[in-house]
């Protein structure tokens, strides 16, 4: 267990907020300790109020925020004699608990305080810190995890035996403070939950932490070794298109899915067996429901909808009429080969289920080596997943984006139409890929969710590896743009070059073919699936000088047309945009825009301007164009030609 602390880093902290926010960073850091906005921290101190009062507050780390990132920002301050006099009542709905602490507050704009605020004002300590370290879980969880806990750390540690977040561990911490018991240790853990340490300064408070999670690693490596995951065996691509597209269809909306680690193969079952006696730790339930899906069979339906019977099964046997169940999908699942992926209704959601599912993965291989896992019962489970603080934190979820959840490949998106149509479909909430041969690509799409492929599109072994790293990485594919092309005029069809001509159609034309052929056995599997080709205006209404590129949009449409009558079938829509003069893209460099501009005999201002409504087109109008056709705009067109050209009287 690495120590972060740095002397020159703490100094640089003025307030004792600041130097509270630094160690609440270094907690945050290690993914061994808090994943997510797990964990929270807490800090008391003293202001004068505008009558001159002195008045005691407490900082507590605020719902919504992340210990690895936050500031002092991410705390919100509380009068701390209210705080703690909640504890001196016998009973107190966690509602009326999160009422009272809002009414707290000493700003009432301030986010709210987390739900252990109360445990938080109730330690008799300056500095607290609260993580949900694996290595102290993983022993807890064991069959034997009480008794382990008792012999490694003797009396210098209280253990508690587990009790639901909220009002009644405020009270149960109550207990072991008004009896002076947590003045003579170093350090609280909470059975099968994590570790609270307390001090007057900062620094003790960390270290205390780090002390008493490296304890338990030590004897996990002692008697056990150091065990770790390992990567990802080569998936068949096609059956994670066909798991994510099932369990999208339990959701009932797209998923994103993620690659998490694996476990030898031979552990499968056993590791699967022991996921159904708990998660690591409560929180992570609400991330990745009480237990994954098997994924053995190989049968993407049969696997999942044998998932969703036992998840209904674990709601039935609350029979509980006042709770509506969450959506029966998994949010992850463990695959015959050891692998495991994630299901989130949002990239976000994804990479935070994947997480977690590491961790808990590599608990599992200690957990196989101490004699299985003992985590909490059913029944703890079930009341967190279903919490009325958390179900109240469902229903004030906002809208989703229109493309929430859905994976998009741009071809040709490294500038121009492309770039502008990658930026729109994210904003719109949907994962893109760009697939571009030019190395420019990587200064704009650089991120997990945003992100792209150096790939000449003319290679079709290139292209195919391409489209299977899209679907590894986030699962499938939903939404293709055939965008890419060139564009190079002035050669009259007498005067034509040769390589002008191949080229341009190879480009064109014959690569979107490549790429349209290689997509479609994913498009299959993807939710609501569509296509959108950006052709040219040039295909109705060609122009002396550009036979090539006339020719290459003119086979693009009608590509696309054939597509629309063979994939129809398949629910997949496939549409195309003819734009025209859109002057902010590569294509259109000086030169060959006053060579235009002079061929029709006009000034360069008024060639922009040559269409029925005299008006600019900009890359950005093509895009909201082809986000039309691929969000529900047009869910019910297909094989349909839109021109965004400004009006053109040689088409119409």
């Amino acid at each position: 267990m690495k120590n972060r602390w740095n002397k020159n880093d703490a100094s640089n902290a003025v307030t004792d907020l600041e130097l509270r926010a630094y160690s609440s960073r270094l907690l945050g850091k290690d993914s061994k300790l808090v994943l997510h906005g797990g964990g929270n921290t807490s800090l008391k101190s003293t202001r004068t109020n505008r009558f001159g009062q002195e008045e005691n507050l407490i900082w507590v780390k605020a719902s919504g925020f992340d210990l690895k990132t936050m500031g002092t920002e991410g705390f919100t301050g509380l009068h701390l004699e209210k705080v703690v006099q909640l504890a001196e009542l016998s009973k107190l709905a966690d509602q009326d608990m999160v009422n009272d602490l809002l009414c707290a507050r000493i700003n009432p704009e301030a986010a709210k305080a987390s739900i252990e605020a109360v445990v938080h004002g109730l330690i008799p300590y300056k500095y607290v810190d609260h993580t949900h370290a694996d290595a102290v879980l993983t022993i807890s969880n064991s069959p034997k995890g009480s008794e382990i806990l008792k012999e490694i750390y003797t009396d210098k540690v209280i253990i508690l035996t587990y009790i639901k977040p909220g009002f009644d561990l405020a009270l149960q911490f109550k207990t072991i403070i008004d009896n002076g018991a947590i003045e003579n240790c170093e350090a609280v853990i909470l059975e099968h939950h994590g570790v609270f340490t307390f001090a007057e300064d900062a620094k003790q408070s960390y270290d205390k932490m780090i002390d008493i999670v490296q304890v338990a690693e030590d004897y996990l490596t002692k008697n056990i070794g150091e065990l770790s995951l390992t990567k990802n065996p080569t998936m068949n691509p096609k059956q994670v298109a066909e798991y994510r597209k099932m369990a999208s269809t339990l959701a009932g909306k797209p998923l994103v899915s993620r690659p998490a680690q694996a476990v030898p193969k031979k552990l499968v079952i056993n590791i699967g067996k022991m996921l159904r006696n708990g998660t690591l730790t409560p929180e992570h339930v609400l991330h990745n429901k009480p237990f994954p899906a098997m994924a053995t069979t190989g049968d993407a339906e049969l696997d999942l909808l044998n998932f969703s019977k036992e998840y209904k099964s674990y709601f039935d046997r609350a029979a509980d009429p006042s709770l509506e169940m969450l959506a029966p999908y998994p949010h992850w699942a463990i695959f015959s080969s050891g692998e495991a992926r994630s299901y989130g209704n949002s990239l976000k959601r994804a990479v935070v289920s994947a997480d977690v599912a590491n961790s808990t993965l590599n608990a599992m291989l200690y957990a196989n080596e101490m004699g299985g896992w003992s985590g909490l019962t059913e029944q703890d489970l079930r009341d967190l997943e279903y919490w009325e603080l958390e179900q109240a934190k469902l229903k004030k979820q906002g809208k989703s984006l229109s493309l929430q959840g859905k994976i998009a490949v741009v071809a040709g998106s490294a500038t121009g139409i492309g770039l502008a149509t990658a930026k729109i479909l994210a904003k719109n909430g949907a994962v893109v890929v760009g697939f571009d041969i030019n190395p420019e690509v990587k200064k704009h799409m650089n991120r997990v969710g945003f992100d792209s492929i150096i790939v000449d599109l003319t290679d079709g072994d290139a292209v195919k590896q391409a489209i299977e790293n899209v679907v590894e990485n986030y699962g499938g594919i939903d939404i293709l743009i055939a965008n890419a092309g060139i564009f190079k005029a002035g050669e009259y069809i007498e005067n034509l070059q040769d390589d002008t001509w191949d080229k341009t159609l190879e480009i064109n034309l014959t690569a979107h073919r490549k790429l349209l052929s290689l997509a479609i056995p994913y498009l299959r599997l993807g939710v609501d699936p569509s296509i959108a080709f950006v052709a040219s205006r040039n295909c109705l209404a060609p122009g002396a000088g550009a036979s090539a590129y006339s020719v290459s949009k003119a086979g693009l449409t009608q590509l696309a047309r054939v597509a629309a009558l063979e994939l129809c079938q398949d629910k997949i829509r496939v549409n195309i945009v003819h734009p025209d003069a859109v002057f902010d893209t590569p294509l259109w460099d000086g030169a060959a825009l006053k060579k235009s501009a002079k061929r029709y005999g006009m000034s360069v201002k008024n060639y922009k301007l040559r269409n029925l409504l005299k008006v600019e087109i900009s890359s950005n109008d093509v895009a909201k164009a082809i986000l039309a056709f691929s969000d529900d705009t047009f869910s019910k067109t297909t094989g349909a030609q839109v021109p965004v050209d400004g009006g053109s009287d040689r088409v119409i």
